[in-house]
This record gives structure tokens, sequence and C-alpha cells, in this order.
């Protein structure tokens, strides 16, 4: 007994002492953070190993790492390794724990995916500091939903509007979905339609390698008329081997059937293959006056869906080649009505180097879509709506790095397209009712030049300062140049890490296409028509004061503690004012809004080592709620996660949305308002990893959305209780 209480106080006081990293002949803890010794920022990927043992890490976002290891090796050597600079090797008896590790930059071959994605993570951080969240492809695995709405619920300040009907989209601190760009691997997904809005349904969930969301509207270089913020997401690029297939069952007589296979050709050549299809029969109709009722039921509606991503990335000596399509296919279909959707990306890039000159990243891509209602009238008489648009975008980046900072650089081309026809055709005859031709060529260049430099006597205090300006040029003569700036702070202090932070700047929204046909009343269009002046732009000038804290703890309470916050406030004018999910004009263009709002997050990592919770909190004031309507005062959600050592994890996300407001035209065009009560509820997601021969495992989930099924079908949100199963086996 008393040789128990003798190893257990042992053990105990091994596990407390953090000051160094002592060697012992059972296990020690190493912690530390790595920078580039040119620029003094944060290192994330870089990997830190034992050179004789096989333990190690790679380092998080802002260059930290923490591991523990096992070894009776008293001389081994602690490695710090990372594509494009020098080996940093220290003996570990010299080694202090909590030591900051500079690496020397050198002149390295690409060929690695590493250093593909290091450059462009290098390539985000250039731009003016915004309010950031991260999700990495482990933990979206773990909430196992394939909406992607779900898996943003526990970022501050995110609402998803829409259904599985007519897609889903992003509202960010109470902006309007078409004032958020969507990026899937640098291409831009915002339609050329009305609504000028990214569907979120076109990205399929199993793909993304990690999704960003930058909230406020002082973005340079992706944030052109985002108002609200941006979301990049990022698929996966792996150079191994390997496949992945999943089957899921579900309420709603919902079925899934997705599939993933990475093949390495001759080394460097990666062909990966990802699809998915999917039947659903929500039972839901809708008709004009059951906006803010219970919807009415029909179980004789059917939805399917088509997910296609094939990917061929060639790694050369000095970058890399990738060409992309993506394929999404989308059908509605009841008695008397069928609505498909069609959207093709077609995208080729290459990140590198080019004649000796580093750091160049290039793409072009085409987005195609359309659109196609037809309804049954009456014996074989048909009414057919078709949306056609096509989006042409070339752009060329490049950065310039400089003794004390950097410069980056930017230039867009766009052309887009977009072709409205209704007609009614039989058996043997077509009428055409309306035909409409668009086009638009806009061009824009930008750049943000930083400068960061930090006390000699005081190194754990530095600071970065950005200066941006944008410039843009519509075909129809409209020229605006935007400019913004920011200052970010980095104070560190042994294990804790302050960043405060400020942005302020302006930018500028076009109206769309289609916003420009009806409100000149115009009924049949032609080339000529696209480019006498049109609506005037919508302006922007917002601004944003916050703080991001990183606390790596060496307690057994929890691992790190990261805190953010954030007071924001902007004003939109020019502002157009529409109906609320209606094509029609209400109002010209009048339109002025002050928002202003608070946003707050704190997410534990490794509590008791298992757990992860996470919580996040906004509060918004928004002056005119007819420019936008439907935004919830409050929203907030509880994030818990837990992942055991034999395989079991458990995810929970409770979340809460205010009361909104919402106005509307009744079917005798009178105007209403109606107050949209608050509402909660709970996602809850059991799951088990099955370890099979070598580096294959299965999978089996079982997830409920939903569950307490406060909001029902109430109008516009359709988030009704959900129940899903799904098996999985990967490779």
């Amino acid at each position: 007994m008393k040789l128990q209480i003798i190893k257990h106080i042992t053990l105990l006081l091994l596990f407390l002492s953090l000051g160094s990293a002592e060697v012992t002949a059972r296990e020690f803890r190493l912690r530390g953070q790595v920078f580039d010794s040119k620029t003094r920022e944060p290192l994330p990927g870089a990997e830190v190993y034992l050179s004789k043992k096989e333990c190690g890490t790679v380092t998080d976002r802002d260059g930290l790492f923490d591991f523990t290891c096992s070894s009776e090796d008293s001389i081994n050597i602690l490695v710090v390794s990372f594509l494009g600079y020098k080996k940093y090797f220290v003996k570990l008896r010299d080694f202090t724990n909590g030591a900051k590790i500079y690496l020397e930059p050198q002149s390295l071959d690409f060929g690695d995916e590493i250093i593909i994605r290091a450059e462009k993570i290098n390539i985000m951080k250039q731009d003016i500091p915004l309010s950031r969240s991260i999700i990495e492809y482990k933990e979206i695995e773990r909430y196992g939903s394939s909406e992607i709405g779900d898996i943003l619920k526990p970022i501050p300040a995110i609402r998803i509007e829409g259904n599985d009907l007519d897609g889903r989209r992003i509202q960010i601190r109470g902006s309007n979905p078409d004032e958020v760009n969507v990026y899937l691997d640098g291409v831009l997904l915002n339609n050329v339609r009305f609504d000028n809005a990214a569907d979120l349904s076109i990205i399929p969930v199993e793909s993304i390698e990690s999704l960003e969301v930058l909230r406020g509207g002082n973005s340079a270089f992706l944030g052109n008329g985002a108002f609200g913020g941006v979301v990049s997401i990022n698929t996966r690029q792996r150079t191994e081997p390997g496949f992945l297939i999943k089957g899921k069952l579900g309420s709603f007589r919902s079925r899934y059937l997705l599939g993933d296979i990475n093949i390495p050709i001759a080394g460097k050549l990666i062909l990966n293959y990802f699809g998915q299809i999917s039947e659903l029969s929500p039972t839901i109709e809708y008709f004009p006056g059951e906006r803010f009722s219970e919807k009415s039921t029909n179980h004789r509606i059917g939805t399917k869906k088509q997910n296609h991503n094939l990917t061929l990335n060639y790694f050369m000596e000095k970058g890399q080649w990738s060409s992309r399509f993506i394929g999404y296919y989308f059908q509605y279909e009841k008695p008397f009505w069928k609505s498909e959707y069609r959207s093709y990306l077609g995208a080729t890039s290459y990140r590198g180097e080019i004649f000796g000159i580093r750091n160049i990243d290039f793409q072009v891509n085409h987005l195609f879509s359309k659109d196609r209602v037809d309804r049954n009238q009456a014996g074989s008489a048909h009414y057919v709506s078709d949306y056609t648009t096509n989006r042409l975008n070339a752009r060329f980046a490049k950065k310039i790095t400089l003794k004390n900072g950097a410069i980056q650089l930017l230039s867009e081309y766009y052309h887009d397209e977009m072709l409205s026809e209704l007609k009614t055709k039989d058996v043997n005859w077509q009428n055409l009712l309306y035909h409409a031709f668009l086009y638009e060529n806009r061009g824009s260049v930008a750049a943000v030049f930083s400068v960061n430099d930090y006390l000699k006597k005081l190194p754990i205090f530095s600071w970065k300062t950005y200066l941006g300006i944008r410039g843009d040029v519509v075909a129809n003569g409209n020229k605006d140049i935007t400019n913004m700036a920011g200052l970010k702070i980095d104070y560190t202090l042994e294990w804790w890490k302050f960043s405060p932070y400020f942005n302020y700047g302006k930018n500028v929204k076009y109206p769309t296409l289609v916003e420009n046909a009806y409100i000149r009343d115009l009924t049949t269009l032609s080339r000529a028509d696209s480019t006498p002046p049109r609506l005037e732009p919508e302006y922007s000038n917002s601004s944003e004061l916050g703080i991001n804290i990183k606390h790596t703890s060496g307690g057994s309470l929890f691992r790190s503690l990261e805190f953010s916050l954030a007071l924001f406030s902007g004003t939109v004018y020019n502002k157009l004012l529409t109906r609320p999910f209606d094509n029609v004009i209400a109002s010209v263009q009048i339109g002025r809004n002050n928002t202003r709002g608070i946003e707050t997050s704190l997410k534990l990592n490794q509590v008791f080592n298992r757990f992860i919770l996470n919580a996040s909190f906004i509060q918004l004031d928004i002056s005119d709620p007819l420019l936008y309507a439907y935004k919830p005062k409050k929203n907030f959600s509880l994030h818990l996660s837990y992942v055991s050592r034999f395989g079991l994890y458990f995810n929970s996300t409770f979340f809460y949305e205010g009361k909104s407001l919402a106005w509307y035209y009744d079917n005798e065009n009178q105007f209403r308002t109606e107050t949209i009560t608050p509402f909660n509820d709970m996602d809850v997601v059991v799951g088990f990893h099955i370890p099979l021969v070598k580096n294959a495992e299965a999978e089996i989930q079982l997830a409920g959305y939903n569950v307490f099924d406060r909001s029902g079908f109430r109008y516009y949100y359709l988030k009704k209780r959900y129940w899903q199963m799904s098996l999985a086996l990967r490779y």
C-alpha cells in the first residue's frame, strides 16, 4: 500500500514539474513556439520531433507545440523542421520549456504538400487583421453532418438561412447573404443571379480540409462587396493513397452515398475524386400565405442531389499545378412541378516559382449554372423559366518579402453573363414570353503593405501595421478606389499570448445584373442594354476593435485556452431596398443602415485531456430592419466535444436564436410586419472508430439535429428534428 502511494506521488510530482524539459526514464513534456527569424511571425505546421525517438508533433496556427514523450536517452536532440527553413537542433538538456525558436529561411525546391499549404496560409495573413475562426477537418469529421450549416453553428456571428429546397446561404454579423463572399479553393462561388449569394449546398462537407471565416468588411483581397465577411474553404490535397466510402440513412427518407479516392501516379502526379449522391423527401410545401405559419405537408415531394469533385495535382520542383472540375446537381419535384439546378466549375491554378520569381499564385476558373423551373399547368402544357449564368475569372497574386514586412499584390478580372427566359410550350408549339441577356466586365487590383517590428530590449512585444488599397473598374463606367488600414499587436508572456487589433476601411458593392434590369423596367434585353448607366454602387464604412488571447496551460485541467472579443460598427449607404426573398424591388436606392455589435467566444482544448468546450455569443443593433430583415438580435451557441482513447467520440451543440423582425407583402399586396419569436435547440452526435488492418478503420455514427424540435416548419427555417445513422470505411 505504501509503495503504491509513493508511486502515485512520484508521478504527480513529475507531471507538475513544468519548468524545464528534464528527461526521465519514463516520460517528459516539451513545449515551445516557433517563429520566422526574419518576419518574427509564428510558423504553423512546423515539425517538432526527437532525433532518436518516434515522437513529435506539428505547431498550431500560432506556432505553438506541446507534446509528451517517453525516453531513456539523455543525449536526445530536439529537431524543428519546416520546408523553406534551416533545421534547428538543440540538446534536450539545453532546452528550456517555453523557449521561442527562430528558424532561418533558406531557398528550397517545392514539391511537398506542406509547403503549398504554408504558402497559402502566409498569403492570407497579409490581409488586414480581422476577427477570424478556423475549423480543421478532424473537427469537421466529428460533427458528422453533411450540411455545412451544422458545422458553422459554433462560430461566433454566423447564421445560416434557407433550407434543402432552395439552398443554404450564410449571414455574418447580421449581413444579408449577398454581402458574404464564399471561396472554394480560391474560386468565388457567389452566383450571378438576383440574390448574388453563394449556395453552401454545393460544397460537400466530407471533402473539406479547412474552413476559415473572416468577419468584417475590410478584407482587401477577398472582400469586394463583402460587408459582412468572407468564408474561405480549402478541400483536401493528400499525397498518399487512400479511399473513403460512406453511407447514411435518416429521417425524411434521406439516403446518402459518398466516396473519395486518392491515387498517386508516378510520384508527383496525384488524382483525387470525391462523389456524393443523396435523396430526401422533405414533405414541405410552399405557398405565399404560409410564410409565418406552419407549412403544409406533401409526402409526394422528393429531392435529389449529386456532388462530383475531380482534382489533378502535379508537384513540380518549383511549385504546384492543379486542375479541378466540380459538378453539382439538384432536383426538387412534386406533382405538376419540377425544379432543377446545375452548376459546373472548372479551375486551373499554379502556385510556386516562375522564371526565378517566387511566391506566385495564378488561377483561371469558369463557373456555369443553369436553374430551370417547369410547371405543368394543365394537360400537356408547360410553363418554363430558365436562368443561365456564366462567370469567367482570372486572378494573379504575388507576395514580396521585405526586410521588416511584405507587400501582397492581387489583380483580378471578371466576366459575367446571364440569360433569362420565360416561355410556354406544348407538344406542337412554343411561345417565348420573356428573353433577356446581360453581361458585365470588371477588373480589380489590390495591394496590402505590412510592416512588422519589435522592441529589441523587449522581444516579447511586437506589432504589425497594415495599409491596403483596392481599385475596381466596371464596364459601365463605375470606378472606385477603396482603402483600409489595420494594426495588430502581439504580446507574449510565458504561456500567454495577447493580440489586440484594430481595422478601419471602406468597401464597395456593385448591384447585380438582374437588379439593374428590374430597376430600369426592362422586359426584352440585348447586349446593348448592358452598358448604359445603371444603379449606383453600395458603399460601406466599417471599423473593428478586438483582442485574441491564447493560453497554453501546463496543468491537468485543460491544455489551452482561446478567447476572442470584438466590438464592430458599420454603415452601409446607397442600399437597394428589396422585398425579402422576392425578385421585386419595393423601393429604389435610398437605404442607409447602421449595424453595431459585440461578439465573443471562448474555447477550452483538451479539458481533462479528452474534452473540447466552445462557447460563442453575439448581440446586434441594426438600425433599419427593412434593409436587414430576419436577423436575430442575439445568437448563442455552446459546443461540447469528447474523444476517448479507444475510439468513442461525442459532440453536442446547443444554440439559441433571438427574436427578429420580418416584413412582407401579403396576397393583397399589403405591407405586413411579423416578429419571429426566439427559439433554442440542440444537435447531438455519437460515433465510434474501429481500427482494422494497417491504416484502415471503420466508423459508425448516430446523429440527431434539432432534437428538441423547437422551430419546426416555421417560416424559412425548416429546422425540423432530424436523425441520421452512418457507416464509413476509410484507408
